[in-house]
This record gives structure tokens, C-alpha cells and sequence, in this order.
């Protein structure tokens, strides 16, 4: 019989100086196991937590749609979390933003012949310049994700690190992040495997949340580069 894999209690600590409970964190939520494990153990640890979930395309797609970022189930399944750690819940409506930020210019820039990776320029933008700006208005000293990436202070300031797990190691796609960026920004699950954060989010009673998709996903579903015509897509000689 297999037994299930239990993480050593250890309190999450996020580097902030204020007490943890006067300390207001915002936790980008996509629905993922990922995202909800890492909004549990903040609020676990005693912060004061806010999850944010965007809403990157219309909702009446969305609610018909799963495994794309931020979908219909997405949303229903961040806020299903939230309540069930006890944390306020907002979505915002992100839809123009992505679509100029991100879908347009995954078009244009393939179009010149180029390889584009719409998830890192979604971090860029929409996540990591206007979600980031969102937190700071929301009184928030830092956004925390669920990516598998380790921010370092060294003698330099602060620095990305890959994650300890190699096989999830994401900091390929956070590549782009700014040291700006770097200091308002915490990943807890980068010192973590994927094995201990499915323990944690059965050990929290978070059941057996599905992996989020990614924006990749999200365009090859809902606009897929032949909407603007067959003639648009680059042919090799």
C-alpha cells in the first residue's frame, strides 16, 4: 500500500518585516494546484491574504472552456479555494489588456517570421506589470505565484534562481523579470517539489486540483492565427 508522502512542518517565511498579520499579500490564482497551494500556506502562516484571479477573455467562451489560462473553470475553481481557506477573492477583467499584450503581439511577431512565447510575455505585462501595479494599490507589499522559481537576495540585490525541482524549474519563463519586479515578487513553491505540493494540497483538504493551463494553450484554443486569414501565416521557402 502506498502511503502518502507527508511535507515537514516548516512556517513559511516571505522576507517581509511588518507582523504577519498588518502584512497584506496578494496571490495571483489561476484554479491550478500550484497557485492554491501557494495562497494556503501564506494564509496558513498568518498573513493577510488576497487572491486575484484574471479573467484574460470573454466569459461567455470561458465558462464553456477548460485547460486554457484563466478560463471559465479556472475562475470557479480559484474562488472555491479562496473560500475554502478563507481568503477574499477578486477576478478582474484583464481581457483587452491580454489580447493587445499578448495575443496581438504573438501575431505580429509571428507573422515576421519570428518564434514567440506568449507565456513570457504575459509575465511581462499582464502579469508582472499590471497585476504587480494592481497589489501595490491594493496596499499589498508583495504578489506572490505559484511558479517553481527561487528569488535570491545576494550581494547584488535580489536575483532569479532556477527552482529546486529541475523537472518543474520555470525561471526560463520569468527570464525577462526585472530586479523592480524581482523585490515586490516571492515564489513559495521554489524550494519545493511537485510531490510536496500535491502533499500540501492534500494536507490542507485542497483535494486534487488539476494543473492550470498556461496562455499557450489559451491561444491555439481561442484564436488561432488562422482567423486572419490563410494567406497571414508565414510560408517557408
Amino acid at each position: 500500500m502506498n502511503q502518502i508522502y507527508r511535507p515537514p512542518a516548516r512556517a513559511l517565511d516571505l522576507g517581509l518585516s511588518t507582523p504577519l498579520a498588518k502584512t497584506r499579500v496578494v496571490v495571483a490564482m489561476s484554479g491550478g494546484v500550484d497557485s492554491s497551494v501557494a495562497a494556503a500556506l501564506i494564509a496558513e502562516a498568518g498573513y493577510d491574504v488576497v487572491g486575484i484571479t484574471l479573467q484574460l477573455y470573454d466569459h461567455g467562451e470561458a465558462v464553456r472552456r477548460k485547460g486554457a489560462c484563466c478560463a471559465g473553470v479556472d475562475i470557479h475553481d480559484a474562488r472555491g479555494v479562496a473560500d475554502r481557506i478563507g481568503i477574499p477573492h477578486y477576478v478582474l477583467d484583464y481581457e483587452s489588456r491580454f489580447r493587445e499584450a499578448v495575443m496581438d503581439d504573438f501575431a505580429d511577431s509571428y507573422l515576421r517570421g519570428e518564434t514567440p512565447i506568449p507565456c513570457v510575455r504575459c509575465n511581462q505585462t499582464v502579469k508582472f506589470r499590471d497585476l504587480l501595479s494592481t497589489a501595490r494599490d491594493l496596499g499589498a507589499q508583495a504578489l506572490c505565484t505559484g511558479h517553481y522559481v527561487r528569488r535570491v537576495v545576494g550581494a547584488g540585490g535580489v536575483e532569479l534562481h532556477r527552482g529546486r525541482d529541475p523537472a518543474k524549474d520555470q525561471s526560463y519563463f520569468l527570464f525577462a523579470t526585472t530586479p523592480t519586479q524581482l523585490d515586490f515578487l516571492r515564489f513559495p513553491l521554489g524550494g519545493m517539489s511537485k510531490q510536496e505540493t500535491r502533499a500540501h494540497a492534500h494536507r490542507l483538504g485542497l483535494g486534487r486540483r488539476r494543473q492550470a493551463g498556461q496562455p499557450g494553450h489559451l491561444l491555439r484554443a481561442q484564436w488561432p492565427l488562422c482567423r486572419r486569414g490563410p494567406a497571414a501565416a508565414p510560408r517557408r521557402r
